[in-house]
């Protein structure tokens, strides 16, 4: 009888936690936090620097990201319209990246230490200004790296494989790869130029990183790791060439 009710009940259990699976959150900004309308699943929502979607099926959706702004050329409005895919049971955290991709930079539990977007300006798309209540999990939209840059046991992960590497050539393989897939702050490519000993390699890698630094008001951080003018200079000159 025990065992009888033991199964009933992991069954109860399981088939609870199968049905909390299936809904899913969305919050959604742009990767320089600027204002943008959006129209999900053939509904609207006027301008705001963020947007979040709650109790969301896993699976397909159809997603319009209209960017605001009166220096936004009109042809360039549109910066995403195509469908994205959702995951079950998760808080989804996604920014349009500066390749008017969509990308998903985090994933949490469902419903766990929610994180809502708090600062000087933070309004969510399709109200007229933004109310939040949980003050535990407010993060700062102005820190243009939090929650889009490498992760902390990653990144030292990485640093960890380049500082056991034999050859600068490998650890730019590395280094590329990593970038091709993460976005980093300029602190951490410049901890990360720290490795290379040859001027030209640091280079490589610095102009290569450019395009993936979340904060790139900083990205002069990184002239700190050349030993040359001529370096820094040759790296100024390929930034304002961007």
């Amino acid at each position: 009888m025990f065992n009888k009710l033991t199964l009933a009940f992991t069954f109860l259990v399981m088939f609870t936690m199968q049905g909390f699976s299936q809904t899913s959150y969305l919050q959604l900004s742009l990767f320089d936090d600027m204002d943008f309308s959006v129209v999900f699943d053939n509904t609207e929502f006027s301008a705001g620097n963020f947007a979040e979607f709650d109790n969301l099926s896993a699976g397909e959706h159809s997603l319009k990201v209209i960017k605001a702004g009166i220096n936004v050329p009109p042809q360039a409005n549109v910066i995403f319209d195509g469908k994205i895919k959702i995951p079950s049971g998760y808080d989804i955290y996604a920014v349009i990246d500066e390749f008017n991709a969509f990308m998903i930079y985090k994933k949490k539990v469902y419903q766990f230490n929610r994180l809502f977007p708090q600062g000087e300006y933070s309004q969510k798309c399709g109200e007229s200004s933004s109310k939040i209540n949980n003050k535990e999990n407010i993060y700062d939209p102005k820190d243009e790296c939090k929650y889009k840059a490498i992760k902390k046991d990653d990144f030292s992960d990485l640093k960890s494989t380049i500082n056991n590497m034999n050859f600068e050539s490998t650890n730019i393989g590395i280094v590329k790869t990593a970038l091709d897939k993460n976005y980093f702050s300029s602190e951490q490519m410049r901890e990360i130029l720290k490795f290379f000993n040859f001027e030209s390699n640091k280079l490589e890698i610095a102009k290569y990183s450019y395009s993936k630094i979340c904060d790139k008001n900083n990205f002069f951080k990184l002239y700190d790791a050349f030993d040359y003018d001529s370096s820094i200079q040759e790296l100024k000159n390929y930034i304002s060439g961007k």
